[in-house]
Formats: structure tokens, sequence, C-alpha cells
């Protein structure tokens, strides 16, 4: 049997997010590439859905942009980020943040945001979590922060309230009303939007948007996203549609208010538990570009939870951006360890 014994760590200077009083003995940090090591974060949830922030301990990623340093993180340490956010250390529906120096000089922070599959481009959920965890860490100037993303310059803001305001990447719509076939003779129609990640969004078609209402939501939308694929539908470039959106009415507001209770089936066939930052985002690009939204309009989105997200939008270069506002709690901070002979050091596999 082997025995543990406390011993001095000695971790990057870069985001040292708690002390460390002990590590499993054999055990280096920062991470030892394919053998052991021990990555540190905080874990947050955004009305309910995780995030969990890489504080310290993965491998240098070098120089470059976030963009540059996502493809190598990808091509790299795939198999470091699924032990990160899959079982038996986390679960399916876990987002990770990585934290990184910014490329540019003009944001204060860079990260990376990655779930069970892959890096994503953006996260409006994840964002606010970062925020959150940054304030918590001491590691703030002030209450307004400027993110390096794979999908662009993000800013954010913690609001008197406590809420969080992320001012996401430019967001436009890219089709409307595009038909798709499920089976002989079910036909679904839906709009295409950018809103930091591709989004399928398209009418309940009368399922319940609740918990009770889950198992027949998660099939509805994956016989979508694989319809849209064997369609060759795609976003601009090319690019996979990787998360469908159903909406139906809101169940908390009344009168004047506009907005919906909303789905997001997300890559890795996993639902969103909050209402979906960059899901929010792309929904308001479609409804301004209806004439639906109108300047100086909100929209609320509802998640199946009961969970909300505020949203306001200004006009941009190509389409709008939208402010999205919402709440971020913490939940652990700690220490992931990974031994060599570990069998499941990668998570689970899928």
């Amino acid at each position: 049997m082997k025995t543990c014994r406390p011993r001095e760590a000695t971790l990057p200077e870069y985001w040292i997010s708690i002390p460390v009083s002990s590590v499993v003995a054999g055990i280096e940090a920062p991470f030892a590439g394919a053998g052991g090591g021990v990555i540190h974060y905080s874990d947050l949830h955004t009305e309910g859905e995780p995030t969990r922030v890489i504080t310290a301990g993965f491998p240098d990623l070098g120089d470059g942009s976030i963009s540059e340093r996502c493809q190598k993180l990808q091509h790299n340490f795939s198999d470091l980020c699924s032990g990160i956010v899959r079982e038996p250390r986390g679960h399916e529906a876990m987002v990770a943040a990585l934290l990184l120096k910014p490329a540019d000089p003009r944001c204060d922070h860079g990260v990376i945001f990655f779930n069970n599959v892959g890096p994503l481009g953006m996260c409006g959920h994840g964002t606010m979590g970062v925020v959150r965890a940054l304030k918590d860490l001491g590691k703030l100037k002030s209450d307004r922060v400027t993110l390096e993303t794979p999908a662009g310059i993000v800013e954010a803001t913690i609001e008197d309230d406590g809420r969080i305001a992320v001012l996401n990447v430019e967001s436009y719509c890219y089709r409307l009303d595009v038909e798709i076939e499920l089976s002989p003779g079910e036909l679904v129609t839906g709009d295409i939007a950018w809103g930091g990640n591709w989004f399928f969004i398209a009418d309940s078609n009368r399922l319940p948007l609740n918990l009770t209402g889950l198992p027949k939501l998660i099939d509805y939308t994956s016989r979508i996203r694989k319809a849209l694929e064997s369609a060759g539908i795609t976003g601009a470039g090319g690019a996979l549609i990787d998360h469908i959106e159903l909406h139906g009415e809101l169940e908390r507001y009344e009168g004047e208010t506009r907005g919906a209770r909303s789905f997001v089936l997300c890559p890795g066939m996993e639902w969103d538990r909050s209402p979906c930052g960059t899901g929010t985002s792309a929904t308001v690009a479609t409804q301004v570009h209806r004439g639906i939204l109108q300047s100086g309009d909100h929209w609320i989105q509802e998640s199946i939870l009961g969970g909300y997200f505020e949203a306001s939008w200004v006009s941009g270069k190509n389409g709008i951006v939208p402010k999205v506002l919402g709440r971020a709690w913490p939940c652990a901070q700690g220490e992931l360890i990974f031994e060599k002979d570990d069998p499941f050091r990668h998570g689970f596999p899928s």
C-alpha cells in the first residue's frame, strides 16, 4: 500500500489559487505531462451550470495568441483536459476554464474554455464563473476585466448587485427559417446564429421545458444535430453547428417582458444547466435581425431549472454586441491529483 506524506510543492507564480499544504508523495508540481501531477482549481456554478477554473499546474502552452494556444491544448493535452472535466474527477456537464497570460496587451487575462469533448470558442456562463473566481482570488484590479478568448475579446463587469455583466463577442444571425427533416414527414424549422459558438435555434415543439421532459428534449435536440450534419448544414465557412437551442414560453415573467424559456444541447451531448450565455447572445441577434427587439429592449432567457440571464444589446460592425447579466457562486477550491498508474487519470472512456 502506498503511503502519503506532506511535502512542499513548487507551483508556477501565475495564478496560484490557494496555499498548498501538501501533495501526494511522488507527484511533481507543476504538472508533469504524461506522468503524474497536480492541477489547482476553483469550482463555481453559474445559475446551476458548473465551471472549473484552472488556476495552476497546467503544462506550459508557450507563447502566441489564445487561439494558437487553444490549438496546442487540443492537439497535445486533450487527455489531460478529459481527466480534468470527466469522471471520476468531474462529470460530463462540467466546463473548465484555463487561466493564462494574455497575448493581447489590451486584455487583463487570457482564458481557454473546454468541456468533455474539447475546446469551446467562448462560454458565457464560464466567463461569469471566471470573473467571480478572479475576484475571490484577489486577482482583479477593478470591477471591470477584459479577457482574451479563442473567439475574441470579451469584457465583463461586476455590477453593484453582484451580478456579472458579460459584453460578449459580436454576434449575428447567419440564416433564418432553415428547414431540416428529422424523419420522413417530420420537419423542423430554425435559425442559425453565432454568439461565440454556433447555434441552431428552434421552437420546443410543445415538449415540456422542465426536468421531467429532459429525456425527450435530449432525444429531440440530438436528432436535430444529426440531421444538420447529414444535410451538410453549417455555420459560416463550413463551421460545425454544435449547439442546439429550443425555445418556449417564459414561466416566471408576465406582461410585456420579452424572452424565452430555453433548453440547450451542448457539444458532447450534455445539456446546459444555465440559460447559456452564448446561446442568449445568438438568440438576441436573431430577435434583432427579425425586428422583434429594438434598441433599448431587454431579453430574458430562462433555463429549464428556472435560472435566468438578462440581455441587452448595441449595434456592432456586422451584427450586435450583446450584454448578458447573470450570477455565479463559488463551490470549492482544491487540487486534482493525477498519479502515473491511475487507469482513469484521463477520465472514463467515452
